[in-house]
């Protein structure tokens, strides 16, 4: 028996005793010191009451939710499953109201008013309503690690928790009080972010925004109400660990009985590399195109010959458009629950709900079940209105539950497809004989990009080149959900086509697209609006886009008409070329935080002007997202945001706070999409507010490239950060000359945007150990049509250089790079080489050079 069980147990015992007395005359209480102090024997409950409080709203809300007012703490807004949570406010607000002698509820003073002693009935019933409140503790403890994880025969190092990738499963019951207890064991840094769950800020688990990360060796306990049911998950916000297994499924059941079923199982999917996660990202910001290559995703001319899209492919490089990509790594598994392939014990015609997580790192995934349609039930751990799906694209963070049904005797697959095709993982579910679900079709990347004339062609900046100008968007010209950016670049006769054809579902509905205000309307946003281009151009069914059209909330989720609106329009920039992601045109580390206040709604406009998906996550909030559902608009955590579309959201602020708000891409946000969400008045605690700027700091990332052929050399070095770029070039040749002839360049580089770069620096010439005077100069980089890149400078000898560089890749591993220099000293140079690449690192090469001549050799990258 329970020490508290006890202490209850006694405590009645204790009360009946003196009820009794008191019945009898022996404890009669005086009125005129109850007048006095009409509380003091209810001291315990008043204490309890205000305690309960503190835990369940002033957690949350902060001091102000001590009005309760509903419009205040945001229950109003939120979904079914979250309004549940209005109990527990309510039961806290108990108490309050008696010690603060609110009138709409009765005091214990009346009660002594009304009757000189206290029946015992009365006195148990009291007690109970006061003990009642208080909410079970759900305790776990997770040690993390690093251990060698070996899957299918290859091993690599990860992080686990408690000895598993994935960690465990945290179970909880809505109204629970959650404690987790988290060891450090590693000897570098770590966190863990409780993703898509309410929680005071400074339990949410993001090192420098909500607190201190864990030191090495170091326990961390994390304490916070369980205000909401569903499906959600956990995961590390520190440096890369995300990639490396720090993941793991939460579970909430609500407080009343879920929907049955004959199986309930949480499917956890993410992507697994054996490659160190900060070796990665030093490979995509040096623009190598190892990955593609990889995944079989290259594009180059003799593929466009096959493809029948030569065209394509050279009006892509007209418009200076980096190779299109769906997905940045390539992975060598995918993994449902830690396993390429896992299974499901069922029987035929059983009910199985799968609580589906996309716990991955920068994968989307397909979902498909080979016995039938999926049908969804939640999404983002949130209810909505059952539908059926045939297939759909999760977005990465995002969850869904569905349910599905063996169909038949045998085992049935449910798969999970990398969006980019590279691969996938099974889920088998019953027994005997295999029915795998259909292939999806890989993109056609050539097909991608249609849209364009001159005009855009030979736009000065990269925004006009794609229609697409910060002016266009201060003035609201993309303010309406969908697509974007179209008319500009010669696209509305494609969609107007489109239409025509019926090959877009939902395209009648995005009439008026430029200038419309999504005050006076919220138009559709298609279930495959411009999803991934089949070879004819039109809309491919079979490669959907995430299913938010048709996702309905079961209640409303529209706000008040009188509160005041917050309209926020934020970009989605990239460089693909150079791995830069902006918000805004700015990374984290160059921004003011997002400013809002506290009571007010704020509304996300969010206009992609770039060629990929961006899973958009906003902590410690759920939002609506706006479709053709409208009052119903369904509420989640985590948006995609689709290739040059617009994707608006709308939350109450009302978790005052500060907040991330990032592209769950981890390479992504590791790169600068991301911002904090600052209420004003907010002031994070001291041991935060002195370290938060190590949240701002621009990392600096370092390689080279050096060729060794038998007639001469050339290489640089590179360190860079978002906007500066250290750069010392080499160059020295011995064939066909009298003397070795060299050069050496230092240049420091300010990064405007992808098209334009300007620079300054010094250089030296010489032959042999003979050196020519040092000269300073001062030039840009600037990117023409067809991707011919230009350098352009003059020096303080007043002499002017011009270079003109440009790659033709002839097959995935074969390229052509040309090169011409004009120098008014010694006029011109010229230059063409052909690269094979045989590894990340390594390229075999021949070139000739005007002044060198012909020479082979080889290609190290570092």
């Amino acid at each position: 028996m329970s020490l508290f069980r006890r202490f209850y147990i006694s405590l009645c015992i204790f009360l009946m005793l003196v009820s009794v007395a008191m019945a009898h005359g022996w404890m009669a209480p005086k009125k005129e010191s109850m007048k006095e102090n009409p509380v003091k024997k209810d001291s315990l409950s008043i204490n309890l009451g205000k305690t309960l409080f503190s835990q369940t709203c002033t957690g949350c809300h902060g001091e102000d939710a001590k009005g309760l007012n509903p419009e205040a703490t945001g229950l109003d807004t939120r979904p079914p499953d979250l309004t549940q949570s209005i109990k527990t406010h309510t039961d806290g607000d108990l108490f309050w109201k008696i010690s603060t002698g609110r009138k709409d509820m009765p005091s214990f003073k009346d009660e002594f008013e009304e009757k000189e002693t206290w029946s015992i009935i009365h006195f148990i019933r009291t007690l109970g309503q006061t003990i009642q409140p208080v909410a079970a503790i759900t305790e776990y403890a997770l040690t993390i690690e690093m251990q060698k994880i070996t899957i299918n025969g290859k091993t690599a190092q990860g992080m686990t928790i408690n000895g598993s990738i994935p960690g465990p499963e945290l179970k909880f019951k809505e109204e629970d009080i959650a404690r987790i207890k988290v060891h450090n064991k590693m000897t570098t840094d770590t966190s863990l972010h409780w993703h898509g769950l309410l929680v005071p800020p400074g339990m949410d688990g993001v090192p420098y925004i909500s607190f201190p990360p864990i030191k090495p060796g170091a326990t961390f306990t994390y304490e916070f109400p369980i205000r909401q049911s569903g499906t959600y998950w956990y995961h590390s916000h520190t440096h890369h660990q995300e990639q490396k297994g720090l993941y793991g499924a939460i579970v909430i059941e609500p407080k009343t009985s879920i929907r049955h079923t004959d199986l309930d199982a949480v499917v956890l999917l993410s992507d697994w590399t054996t490659e160190d996660p900060n070796s990665i990202l030093k490979t995509l910001k040096r623009g190598s195109e190892w990955y593609p290559l990889q995944k079989g995703s290259s594009q180059s001319i003799i593929g466009a010959v096959k493809k029948g899209a030569l065209g394509s492919y050279f009006k892509r490089e007209l418009l200076r458009m980096p190779p299109m990509d769906i997905a940045d790594v390539a992975y060598d598994y995918f993994l449902a629950n830690g396993k390429p392939e896992t299974f499901l014990s069922a029987a035929a015609h059983d009910m199985v709900r799968l609580r589906i997580i996309n716990g991955s790192a920068t994968t989307y995934f397909y979902l498909e079940f080979a016995g039938g349609p999926l049908k969804i039930i939640s999404a983002d751990g949130q209810t909505v209105q059952p539908v059926n799906q045939k297939r759909f694209l999760a977005g990465v963070a995002e969850t869904y539950d569905v349910l599905l049904s063996p169909p038949g005797p045998g085992s049935y697959e449910f798969r999970a497809t990398a969006h980019d095709g590279s691969g996938f993982s099974s889920v088998w579910i019953g027994s005997g004989k295999r029915f795998a679900a259909p292939d999806i079709p890989t993109p056609n990347l050539y097909q991608a990009m249609e849209q364009g004339d001159l005009k855009t062609a030979f736009a000065l900046t990269p925004n006009s080149s794609i229609g697409m100008t910060d002016r266009m968007i201060e003035h609201g010209q993309f303010d309406t959900p969908g697509m974007t950016g179209m008319k500009d670049m010669g696209g509305m006769s494609k969609m107007e086509e489109m239409k025509e054809t019926n090959t877009m579902g939902g395209m009648d509905e995005m009439k008026g697209m430029a200038g419309m205000d999504t005050m006076q309307q919220e138009p559709a946003s298609p279930e495959t609006a411009m999803a991934d281009m089949p070879e004819d151009g039109g809309i491919s069914p079979e490669r959907p886009w995430p299913p938010y059209a048709v996702l309905r909330s079961p209640g409303p989720t529209s706000f008040s008409k009188d509160k005041p609106v917050r309209k926020i329009r934020i970009t989605l920039d990239g460089d693909m070329e150079r791995y830069v992601w902006l918000l805004n045109n700015k990374v984290l580390s160059e921004s003011d935080a997002i400013h809002i206040k506290k009571g007010e709604i704020v509304r996300f406009i969010m206009i992609n002007r770039t060629m990929m998906h961006h899973p958009m996550h906003l902590h410690g909030h759920f939002f609506r997202v706006i479709n053709e559902q409208q009052d119903h608009s369904p509420l989640k955590h985590t948006v995609d945001v689709a290739p040059m579309s617009t994707t608006i959201i709308e939350f109450n602020a009302n978790e005052f706070g500060d907040w991330f708000f990032h592209c769950h891409l981890l390479y992504h946000m590791a790169s600068g999409m991301a911002r904090m969400v600052h209420y004003q008045g907010f002031e994070p605690p001291a041991e935060v507010t002195a370290i938060q700027g190590t949240l701002f700091k621009d990392p600096w990332y370092f390689w080279g490239q050096a060729d060794a052929l038998s007639s001469m050399t050339e290489g640089f070095l590179k360190v860079s950060n978002t906007r500066n770029i250290v750069t010392a070039q080499w160059q020295a040749g011995w064939q066909d000359v009298d003397d070795t002839q060299w050069e050496g360049i230092l240049t420091l580089d300010r990064y405007v945007n992808r098209f334009f770069t300007v620079f300054s620096g010094i250089t030296a010439q010489g032959e042999d150990d003979h050196m020519d005077n040092p000269r300073g100069l001062f030039g840009f980089h600037y990117l023409f049509p067809l991707n011919i890149e230009s350098r352009t400078w003059i020096d303080t000898n007043r002499d002017l250089r011009f270079l003109l560089d440009k790659e033709f890749q002839l097959t995935p591993r074969l390229s052509l790079n040309m090169e011409a220099e004009y120098d008014t000293k010694e006029n011109w140079e010229t230059a063409f080489s052909l690269g094979y690449l045989i590894h990340k690192q390594i390229s075999l090469i021949i070139k000739w050079h005007s002044q060198f001549k012909w020479g082979a050799g080889i290609c190290i990258r570092f």
